[in-house]
């Protein structure tokens, strides 16, 4: 009788070790906000982080396994530029300018460089790669373009905390539009001094965001497989 109950305790810790561990497996889900800027490169800026204007986000990110991650984000922001700024005389005499709100979506893929688990200190930091597909909006008039699609890509680090729900990091897009038309600079049928070029049709506009951010570990329910 004696060894047939140390034999269930056992039984019944093992299970509840074997639970426990499955609880801390993947996957598991994080929600955040990021708050950086951005800026715009295209035919009045050249020059990256010029005319940068605060911008901010939300974020959640779905961890597969500790090197792969797929994640969604909604950020908004200010993109601006203006051919005063700069010491060309060209951009003087052009004297182009703008000023748009920004609203981002965008759906990514991440890799990690080192096995991550948020929560775990055997691996304080990782460095990450993403890329995806994204889709703007900016307000404006029927001239420029509202609507856009564009592909986001760029790096990023995150650290863990001694919270061992919550991370932090900082990350870096790069966002590739098909859009040459954002900045106002394009042609239009009333411009007839051919001699002087107002723009370069074969460079589109392009995006770019940074940010800081927090992130707390949402857990998925989960059931024992030992009981199904």
């Amino acid at each position: 009788m004696h060894v047939c109950f140390r034999i269930l305790c056992l039984t019944a810790l093992s299970l509840s070790m074997a639970c426990g561990l499955q609880a801390q497996e993947f996957p598991y889900g994080e929600v955040g906000l990021q708050l950086g800027g951005g800026y715009y490169l295209g035919d009045i800026n050249k020059v990256p982080f010029k005319s940068t204007r605060p911008a901010a986000a939300v974020m959640y990110r779905h961890n597969l396994n500790n090197r792969y991650s797929a994640k969604a984000m909604l950020s908004y922001g200010k993109i601006t530029a203006s051919d005063s700024k700069y010491k060309s005389d060209y951009q003087h005499d052009r004297d182009y300018s703008f000023n748009r709100s920004l609203v981002h979506f965008n759906i990514m893929g991440e890799f990690n460089f080192l096995p991550f688990v948020l929560g775990k200190k055997d691996v304080p930091y990782a460095t990450y790669l993403q890329g995806g597909l994204g889709f703007g909006f900016l307000p404006g008039d029927n001239k420029t373009d509202k609507y856009l699609v564009d592909i986001p890509f760029g790096f990023g680090v995150k650290f863990n905390t001694p919270y061992r729900k919550l991370l932090y990091g900082a990350e870096f897009l790069m966002i590739k539009t098909f859009s040459d038309n954002i900045d106002f600079v394009s042609p239009r049928p009333s411009d007839v001094n051919n001699m002087k070029q107002r723009y370069v049709a074969s460079n589109k506009d392009w995006l770019s965001y940074f940010s800081i951010y927090l992130a707390y570990k949402i857990e998925y329910p989960k059931k024992c497989p030992t009981f199904d």
